[in-house]
């Protein structure tokens, strides 16, 4: 197949063949990132028998090449033969795969990507005589970056990195079409005296000077949430609590197998959600969403064991497994939304508005199903109420410093996002 550097590149230029479809938005994925921990699944062996491929080691029919005409197994070496010969060698799904990519792809892009694919054994047909692949077949780029031009028998470079001869390739060879505003602009106020009055007369300014001993007063803040659920607000007091039952996380990622197992968990997790009809095309973002609730899930499906174990380290901090997977999403959350950078956030403003739904939309429908539940994701990944996140930047320093003994992972589960 493509080069993955070539697939990544090219998939994400702006596609030119437009589609139907346009009845699909982001929101209507929302309700695949919901979770809801009473309900019952089934148990890793349960799964593991349903789900999982058998590990059995390849049977070459011989042992030694010398040896090779006495024993080999002639229905084999027929199949051999057969698949050799025939025509059609892709799978379906992935033949379509690839021309769904290569449709929405610029045609610009085919010199960089067509000599590569007429010398990939297996490339059906259907693929190769694709008006603007068929063309490229044996023909060297015609236009070439400018840092590579002169470079001696650049002409023998070997069709797999063509790709790194296209002029966009190289950030440096990207035009910006608008020039950032280097000095910041600030509105032209006239100096108000009544309104410097009403604030001294609200914070004095004695108020500002150091070594003022703020009174002791007992807020919401200091107390603890009664049964916490997915929507109930956030407190201080919840915040520390929560970051005190991080070493025993790690303890437990330390254990045994238990990171590798909840990673087989996840995958067959996946796999059953699959058959249930409620996963996403790129299902991990669920765990990028709900860390804590989709651990939970997966340390139950490991059995009453691990799942008896995992809730000693939170129970001496007064947690029930669901109410401390409540809170730590509920603190994830809050967390990357306070160290949110404003061009994250532009973002997501646009996803949030439809400022990219009219380009989506040019996909075909499989590639917009990924691109908005993609898009979704994102926006249910910084979903916090303001209180909840005013808790937290109180408590930053502190959980920033047990994420990163954790290195950003609750065990399987990915726990900050892009700031």
């Amino acid at each position: 197949m493509i080069k993955a550097a070539v697939l990544a590149f090219a998939f994400c230029l702006l596609p030119l063949n437009p589609a139907a479809a346009e009845d699909i938005s982001p929101q209507d994925f929302a309700k695949y990132f919901k979770i809801d921990l009473e309900k019952p699944l089934p148990s890793f062996e349960e799964l593991n028998a349903k789900y999982a491929k058998p590990s059995v080691m390849y049977d070459y029919k011989y042992d030694y090449g010398w040896n090779i005409e006495e024993i080999f197994d002639t229905a084999f070496r027929l199949t051999i033969a057969e698949n050799g010969t025939r025509e059609k060698r892709l799978p379906e799904r992935n033949e379509e795969a690839l021309l769904s990519m290569l449709n929405n792809i610029p045609k610009e892009v085919y010199p960089y990507i067509g000599p590569y694919l007429h010398t990939v054994p297996g490339i059906s047909d259907k693929i190769l005589n694709l008006p603007g692949i068929k063309e490229t077949k044996n023909k060297f780029p015609s236009r070439i970056a400018p840092q590579l031009k002169g470079i001696p028998d650049l002409e023998f470079l070997s069709p797999n990195l063509y790709f790194i001869l296209m002029p966009e390739a190289w950030p440096q060879n990207l035009q910006m079409t608008e020039m950032p505003n280097l000095f910041p602009s600030y509105p032209q106020v006239k100096f108000d005296a009544d309104f410097y009055e009403k604030i001294k007369k609200l914070v004095p300014p004695e108020s500002y000077m150091g070594g003022i001993k703020k009174p002791n007063k007992v807020t919401r803040s200091d107390f603890r949430t009664v049964h916490p659920t997915p929507t109930s607000l956030l407190t201080s007091a919840d915040v520390k609590a929560f970051a005190d039952t991080l070493d025993g996380v790690l303890e437990f990622s330390k254990r045994g197998n238990n990171v590798l197992d909840t990673f087989r968990a996840g995958a067959l997790l996946d796999q059953y959600e699959q058959a249930e009809g409620i996963n996403l095309q790129l299902n991990q973002m669920k765990d990028l969403v709900h860390p804590c609730q989709r651990l939970v899930q997966k340390i139950r499906i490991l059995g009453p064991a691990k799942e008896k174990e995992f809730t000693m380290l939170v129970a001496g901090k007064g947690f029930t497994l669901n109410e401390w997977a409540y809170t730590c999403d509920k603190t994830i959350k809050a967390y990357r939304v306070s160290r949110l950078s404003r061009k994250t956030l532009n973002e997501l403003k646009a996803y949030e508005k439809g400022l990219y739904n009219h380009v989506v939309r040019v996909y075909d429908r499989r590639n917009q199903i990924f691109q908005f539940s993609t898009m979704q994701g994102f926006l249910e990944m910084y979903k916090a109420p303001m209180s909840d996140v005013l808790e937290v930047k109180k408590n930053r320093s502190l959980l920033r410093e047990k994420f990163m003994k954790l290195d950003n992972m609750l065990l399987s589960s990915p726990i900050a996002g892009r700031s």
